[in-house]
């Protein structure tokens, strides 16, 4: 672990963002029908990390269907190598996988891309290096590769008793596999259409025209629309009234 520390810290020269490497790859010839339905699935991975760290491959998806998707960020155990801006996609004959940037130690180096459709895959990597730490195309759908390396240099005594340099001896400290996809043939369906039969029906249903409106309490209604179309009530003797004749 010392060796790999010391490795991270000579890779950590500064930001890295030298030219870039693009690839292209042309569907392989027809899988037997067995391995068909395999090809059929597929999948987008972010990064994963071997050698003096270890990380499996994340975030990931796959589909064989509709589009999944995944974003964030990762990092290692020790937080040597962090991987940021990610984003994936996968379904039926297509997956994609973007990385922004990836940190080793003091350095950063992106983005990386690399996308699948009906089985042909296109990456683009950041090329180049600095110091101990190398950005390689990855192949196998694999947008590109980062390693650091170390390097010693022992020292044994001569004859005459006076130090000896042996060639330097060299060895990979950290990989760092970053965005890698794999797809066969396949359309994904469509999305965002709601499904049929699920609308709700009104809660509230509109009255026939004509019905009436509910009473107010306490309020008495007489037929005839118009109140000046109601006819007097007749008048009724009472006593002490003298009837008048013509």
């Amino acid at each position: 672990m010392n060796t790999t520390r010391s490795a991270l810290a000579a890779a950590g020269v500064g930001a890295l963002l030298v030219g870039t490497l693009t690839s292209s790859c042309t569907p392989a010839t027809a899988a037997p029908p067995i391995l068909a339905a395999t090809a059929a699935t597929s999948t987008a991975t972010g990064i994963s990390v071997s050698g003096g760290e270890h990380l499996s491959a994340r975030p990931s998806v796959s589909s064989s269907g509709a589009i999944k998707s995944a974003s964030g960020s990762v990092s290692s155990p020790s937080g040597a190598v962090v991987a940021s801006g990610i984003s994936l996609q996968a379904g039926a004959g297509f997956a994609e996988a973007r990385v922004a940037s990836v940190r080793v130690g003091g350095t950063t180096v992106g983005p990386f891309t690399a996308t699948c459709h009906n089985g042909a895959i296109t990456t683009s990597a950041p090329k180049g290096g600095s110091g101990n730490l190398k950005v390689t195309a990855g192949g196998h759908g694999t947008a590109g590769v980062i390693t650091v390396t170390t390097s010693t240099a022992p020292t044994r005594t001569n004859s005459s008793g006076g130090p000896t340099s042996r060639k330097p001896t060299a060895g990979t400290a950290i990989t760092v596999t970053v965005a890698t996809v794999s797809c066969g043939a396949g359309t994904p369906p469509p999305t965002g259409n709601p499904p049929t039969g699920t609308r709700p029906a009104p809660t509230h249903k509109p009255g026939a025209p004509g019905t009436s409106r509910p009473g107010v309490p306490g309020q008495r209604h007489e037929q005839g629309g118009n109140p000046g179309d109601r006819t007097a009530p007749k008048p009724q003797p009472k006593p002490g009234h003298v009837a008048v004749t013509g």
